[in-house]
């Protein structure tokens, strides 16, 4: 029970916040290859916060639950989540990166939600890992190293 309680602590990172509708009402802003993190809620199911990518359609595909597994939906669609997102976006992305991490997001489609205690493993995914997984090896693709992860464990959450 110890990590449910460490886990719901209101430790909230140095990021920029939007209301959803904010994120919604400025999508033209948002960029193929954002980052999405939506804040921590005390739910067993929200409870670690939550990640997501906008592709090159300029859609969200994530890996929200383990009914669902991989899901892309328009940005409208998270307008009724009543959380905080931050954008972030990699600092010198060029088009080179962008078609590699779309090919890489294109390889998870059909792979199944599951947590893993191994970040690297990807034969089922969860949110962040699914981040942290496509951006690693899109990376290598274009000869590029580029870790996510900011503390090296061997799970990588949004927070």
């Amino acid at each position: 029970m110890m990590i449910m309680a460490i886990s719901c602590q209101s430790i909230v990172p140095n990021y920029k916040w939007y209301s959803t509708k904010e994120l919604v009402e400025n999508s033209d802003k948002l960029k193929p290859g954002d980052i999405l993190i939506l804040s921590k809620e005390p739910t067993l199911r929200s409870m670690w916060g939550h990640a997501a990518i906008i592709n090159e359609n300029r859609k969200i595909v994530e890996f929200p639950s383990y009914s669902i597994g991989y899901s892309e939906s328009p940005i409208y669609s998270w307008r009724a989540i009543n959380r905080q997102v931050s954008v972030m976006r990699l600092k010198n992305i060029d088009d080179d990166f962008r078609s590699a991490l779309f090919k890489e997001i294109d390889k998870t489609l059909t792979k199944p939600y599951g947590i893993t205690f191994n970040k690297t493993f990807d034969k089922r995914l969860y949110c962040s890992q699914f981040v942290y997984l496509v951006f690693k090896k899109a990376g290598i693709d274009v000869g590029r190293n580029v870790d996510l992860d900011s503390n090296g464990g061997g799970m990588v959450m949004p927070f």
